[in-house]
C-alpha cells in the first residue's frame, strides 16, 4: 500500500520494532556514525549543530534550528537551556538538501525523482527558497544509502539527504506532486503574505484549509502552494556547484 502522510505510516508501522526506529531522528543519525545526542547531553567537539525533535510525525522542519556549540556552553546544554526536552543535536552537515523517491518496481528499488531544496538561508529551516527537479542520476541507489533501511513489504519510499548522509526516511512518497513536470523545472514555495510569482504556473496546497499547514501556530511560515518554472530547451540538469559533493 502506498501512504500519503507520515501519520498514516506510523499507525501502520508502529507496532513493527524493524520499521518504528527509522522514525526516530536521532537513531538514523547515530546508525549513520554521526556526531548526535539527545537533549540533556552535549556535544564533544565545538561547532555548528541543529537542533530537531527526535520525533515529527508533522514534519515541515518543526522546530528545527542551527545552533553554535563550544565547551564554555557545556552546563546550558545538559540544563535543557539550548536543547528542549523530546529534542536532539546532531553535527551540521554541509551540502545540497536532496528530496529522492524510490519505487519498487519489477522486484527491484529505483529512483523516480529527485529534487534538491535551497533555502532562505541557514537561520530558517522550515522555509525553503526554492526547488529544482535534477536527474534521477543523482539519487543514491538503494544498494549504496549509508545505513540499512528495512524495506520488506513496501513499495514506496522517500529519503531526504544532506549530502550524503540520510536525515529522513519516510515511508510514502515525497515529490509526487510534481512527477508530471520534467528535469529543471524550478517550484518556488508561495507563503503566507506572498503572490504567486508572475508569468508562472501556479499549484496550490493538496488541502484548502491553511490552517492544516501552520501547525496549529508551530510553523510561522505557513506555504500557500508553488509557483512553477518550467525550463527552458537548454538547461542544464545538473544545478552549479552540485558536483563536488561527490553525490550520490
Amino acid at each position: 500500500m502506498i501512504y500519503d502522510e507520515d501519520y498514516q505510516t506510523w499507525d501502520a508501522y508502529k507496532h513493527d520494532e524493524s520499521k518504528r526506529w527509522v522514525f526516530n531522528k536521532l537513531e538514523v543519525a547515530l546508525r549513520q556514525g554521526l556526531s548526535a545526542g539527545p537533549a540533556g547531553t552535549a556535544p564533544e567537539s565545538d561547532g555548528d549543530y541543529v537542533v530537531r525533535p527526535i520525533y515529527n510525525i508533522y514534519g515541515m522542519g518543526i522546530s528545527a534550528s542551527k545552533v553554535t556549540y563550544n565547551k564554555d556552553q557545556f552546563e546550558q546544554y545538559i540544563n535543557h537551556n539550548v536543547v528542549k526536552p523530546g529534542h536532539f543535536w546532531c553535527e551540521w552537515l554541509e551540502g545540497p538538501h536532496r528530496s529522492v523517491d524510490y519505487v519498487l518496481k519489477d522486484g527491484r528499488w529505483v529512483v523516480s525523482s529527485v529534487l534538491i531544496g535551497n533555502h532562505y538561508d541557514e537561520n530558517n529551516l522550515t522555509k525553503f527558497h526554492y526547488w529544482t527537479k535534477v536527474s534521477t542520476q543523482l539519487g543514491t541507489p538503494i544498494g549504496r544509502l549509508p545505513l540499512v533501511l528495512p524495506l520488506d513489504d513496501l513499495t514506496a519510499l522517500n529519503i531526504e539527504f544532506r549530502s550524503k548522509n540520510i536525515i529522513e526516511v519516510h515511508f510514502r512518497l515525497g515529490n509526487d506532486p510534481f512527477d508530471d513536470l520534467p528535469v529543471g523545472s524550478v517550484i518556488t514555495p508561495i507563503w503566507n503574505g506572498e503572490e504567486p510569482l508572475d508569468g508562472q504556473e501556479y499549484r496550490s496546497n493538496l488541502h484548502e484549509d491553511m490552517e492544516l499547514y501552520s501547525a496549529s501556530g508551530n510553523l510561522s511560515d505557513v506555504r500557500r502552494g508553488y509557483s512553477i518554472l518550467r525550463p527552458s530547451a537548454n538547461q542544464s540538469a545538473w544545478p552549479l556547484g552540485f558536483e563536488e559533493w561527490g553525490c550520490p
